[in-house]
């Protein structure tokens, strides 16, 4: 064949019918730049992407196509297989013996006066032993010297050619990210082959397998043949189709370093620049982690940590299972690697992970062991797939690890967040006393017993209060299995109670102290057992029941608490529960010590505990009930990001008077998913907030989901944090709800006296109208809150004035507070 014509060069590659190239590239190819550069790894389409281009109409000058073999990774082959193209191309004669290829080539790109194209594909292999800078170079030069040579490369690797050349001549780059297919191009390809899958499932595919051309038509096709899937949008990403590329392109690599780069971080889910060289150390790993990139195998990402590197999730498992398959000693090498960097990093989650992938089973057992507790709350799930993997034997002597296995992933809801958002404290003191008081029992039961406990408080004090209700059940459930076990049932059940307790469910919490397997070790508690964690809980539980209730018990039941000798976060819940009875019962100078107690108990817990955020929070109520709103909202504000303290937030916009704030806040915390105790104060708010506003409909709507959480649970101080008069608004003439109100136990809420016996005659309708006048300047704004008309209002005042003997609205409030005292 001549080169006088536009003809197809001879020696193209056959390559697939449905071939899917972006317009982006043929219109790149077809650009006629002096120098156009494909780079990506094998499959990843270059040589289909020159071919159809040169298929195309795009097409126009006379080409050369040349396709480099090993015999050009020396210098001399690199030429002589180029002249050999030129050869075929009628360009050049046949060579002479012992002639030397490399003059004859350049002389003749170098010399020539029409337009030649000029393709070199496998540019990969060019130098590669001897001499690639030397070809990058002279390559560079004939196309900045010839304006009528137009070369076209496609390489695996990152060359000289593209990097220098780009300095020096107009050139074009299509890199992996051109050539990679997208989900659209995969539904595409899918359609045209006859196969039916969604848009998501084709954009699946795309990110499994990274784009990968090669490995995304093999696997359509093998779909479309049914020889694996049903051909309906089942699994399309066939794991040993993809496997073979991944098994061929490592074999197929000719430096080793390279090849054990690929497969060491390939462990990792992700990686810097810092881990790669610290588990593949050999060679210059900068160097090999830049080839890598550019080749296509790796993404990039950007984060606050700095440059993390990736490979594409199908990509990166069969290097997996070619590295365990292959190298198995590597995989374990790694793994132990990776180890040491987590210990350092104070992941003890990773720590764990990486030591049972490494067999490291004393490493493993060590950081259980020591970690337990921020394992359970914070990485459940990692904490199981590593017990799993431990050795039988190892499982059955260690009752940590039967737990795990056996009871852990019966806890996790899997609608909640894998780990909890508090920090995990130090419950080394509360764990110590349950360890002393069940020591030297030797008994593997009662062992697993004692870690069942020891998981219901990490999970109580870190939050996830469900799950400490599965852990004390399972703990309670072996003491009724084993009778010699009672401290295994005693405990359970008064963690149980003190979960319910702290949930805000005081009906349930007290039934748990009821208890027959309680009561005799109750009956004979002594304020100086605070080293009986089982009687200081359920002090504590009951204590904090009969607040919640309104109890006419609280008094005492607050009094005689057991607190801990430890300033530990048990020690914190008494302090609490002080603060919080304070809030309803106390006079000014109790509250005031209250809130000196508060602020000293914060600083003895673990900062973004979830202990921590339940004092500041009941600091934030102390302060608003002692008239220092101000502080009140410092407070709460430093504790905003987290959701317990949305719920004083709400109460500090309640209190001034903003609204739309308090609403917001509240329908916040409600959407977090809190407590009990929480639901019912947010539902209050609600209703008190839309009422001020006039959403008579949403204030009834949200007094009605209080009350009904509250006739629920047992609990009638949230509704404190309404005005009495709102509250008797909405509960009309229920007296069921009036129940509610936090007063005397089973006694109807009587109606304040406005004034002394001889003012005594205020119906329930004035008593409303005279609260309401402490907030509203007329009747305009009573008329409102109360749903009434203002002419009804109007006459109601001038009967409450008559009554009082009074003549306008500060002398009837100032006739009514006289009236209060002397009641």
């Amino acid at each position: 064949m001549t080169v006088g014509s536009a003809s197809l060069p001879p020696g193209l590659p056959r390559i697939p019918r449905d071939t899917q190239i972006s317009e982006h590239v043929l219109n790149t190819l077809a650009g006629e730049h002096p120098l156009t550069v494909l780079r990506g790894p094998r499959g990843y389409g270059k040589t289909s992407a020159i071919v159809t281009w040169l298929r195309s109409e795009g097409h126009r000058h006379p080409t050369i196509y040349v396709t480099l073999s090993t015999a050009s990774n020396e210098l001399a082959g690199f030429w002589a297989e180029l002249r050999s193209g030129l050869e075929r191309a009628d360009l050049l004669g046949a060579a002479a013996p012992d002639s030397d290829a490399h003059p004859e080539v350049t002389g003749l790109l170098a010399e020539r006066r029409e337009p030649l194209v000029l393709i070199i594909d496998d540019f990969h292999e060019a130098g590669l032993k001897h001499g690639a800078a030397t070809i990058d170079d002279e390559m560079v030069d004939l196309v900045r010297q010839n304006d009528q040579l137009f070369l076209v490369v496609g390489s695996r690797t990152l060359r000289a050619l593209e990097t220098t050349g780009a300095l020096s001549v107009e050139a074009a780059m299509i890199g992996p990210a051109d050539l990679r297919m997208t989900g659209p191009q995969v539904h595409d390809l899918a359609t045209r082959l006859g196969l039916t899958i969604t848009m998501d499932e084709a954009q699946q595919i795309a990110v499994d397998l990274g784009g990968w051309p090669s490995a995304i038509r093999a696997g359509l096709m093998r779909a479309v043949s049914g020889v694996d899937g049903d051909g309906d949008g089942g699994t399309l990403v066939d794991g040993s189709l993809v496997d073979g590329y991944i098994a061929t392109m490592v074999r197929d690599l000719r430096f080793e370093n390279v090849r054990s780069f690929l497969l060491r971080t390939a462990i990792p889910e992700q990686f810097d620049i810092e881990m790669a060289r610290a588990i593949a150390p050999e060679g210059n790993t900068v160097r090999i982690l830049r080839n890598v990139r550019a080749a296509g195998l790796l993404s990039e990402r950007h984060t606050v940590e700095g440059q993390m590197y990736s490979y594409a999730p199908a990509i990166r498992n069969a290097l997996i299972r070619v590295m365990r398959e292959s190298r198995p000693e590597l995989f374990r090498e790694v793994h132990l690697a990776l180890m040491n960097l987590s210990a350092a990093n104070r992941d003890p989650g990773e720590t764990l992970t990486h030591a049972v992938h490494a067999a490291q089973w004393t490493t493993a057992m060590d950081v259980i062991e020591r970690q337990w507790a921020r394992l359970l709350t914070h990485q459940p799930l990692t904490l199981i797939a590593a017990a799993r993997m431990f050795p039988d034997d190892l499982v059955a002597s260690n009752a940590r690890l039967r737990v795990a296995v056996d009871y852990v992933e019966g806890a996790l809801d899997p609608h909640a967040p894998d780990a909890s958002i508090w920090a995990v404290p130090d419950y080394t003191a509360i764990n110590s006393i349950i360890e002393e008081d069940r020591s030297g029992t030797g008994d593997p039961e009662r062992d697993e017993s004692l870690v069942l406990l020891q998981w219901g408080i990490s999970s109580l004090l870190g939050g996830n209060l469900d799950t400490s209700v599965y852990a004390f059940s399972r703990a309670r459930e072996r003491g009724l299995i084993s009778p010699s076990d009672t401290g295994a049932l005693q405990m359970g059940t008064v963690g149980l109670a003190l979960v319910h307790a702290l949930n805000g469910e005081p009906d349930l919490a007290l039934r748990w102290l009821e208890d027959s397997t309680l009561q005799d070790r109750i009956q004979h508690a002594h304020p100086e057992d605070a080293r009986d964690i089982a009687l200081v809980a359920a002090s504590i539980a009951r204590a904090l029941a009969m607040v919640d209730a309104a109890h006419p018990g609280a008094d005492e039941a607050v009094a005689t608490m057991i607190e801990p000798r430890h300033r530990d976060e048990l020690w914190a819940l008494t302090v609490f529960i002080r603060a919080h009875h304070a809030v309803l019962e106390g006079t000014p100078d109790r509250i005031f010590r209250q809130t000196n107690h508060l602020r000293a108990a914060l600083r003895h817990i673990a900062r973004g505990s979830l202990v921590e955020a339940v004092l500041s929070s009941t600091l934030v109520e102390l302060l608003l009930v002692a008239q220092m709103p101000g502080v009140a909202r410092e407070v709460a504000d430093r504790y905003d990001g987290n959701p317990v303290a949305w719920a004083a937030v709400a109460k500090v916009h309640l209190t001034d008077r903003t609204f739309g704030e308090a609403i917001s806040y509240a329908t916040k915390s409600l959407d977090s998913g809190g407590s009990r105790r929480a639901a019912v104060e947010c539902h209050v708010i609600l209703a008190s907030a839309h009422h001020a506003l006039g959403n008579l409909t949403e204030a009834r709507r949200a007094f009605a989901t209080a009350v009904r959480l509250a006739q629920a649970t047992g609990q009638r101080r949230p509704f404190f944090l309404m005005q009495r008069y709102v509250f008797e608004t909405l509960a009309g003439d229920d007296a069921r709800i009036h129940q509610l109100w936090p007063g005397a136990e089973g006694a109807p809420v009587q109606q304040p006296a406005p004034l002394a016996d001889e003012m005594q005659t205020l119906t329930m309708r004035e008593a409303q109208v005279l609260r309401a006048l402490e907030v509203h300047a007329g009747p305009v704004g009573i008329a409102h809150d109360l749903g009434l008309s203002v002419n009804t209002v109007k006459t109601h005042l001038r009967t409450i004035y008559k009554k009082f003997g009074v003549s306008n609205r500060n002398e009837a409030l100032a006739a009514a507070e006289r009236g209060i005292h002397q009641a």
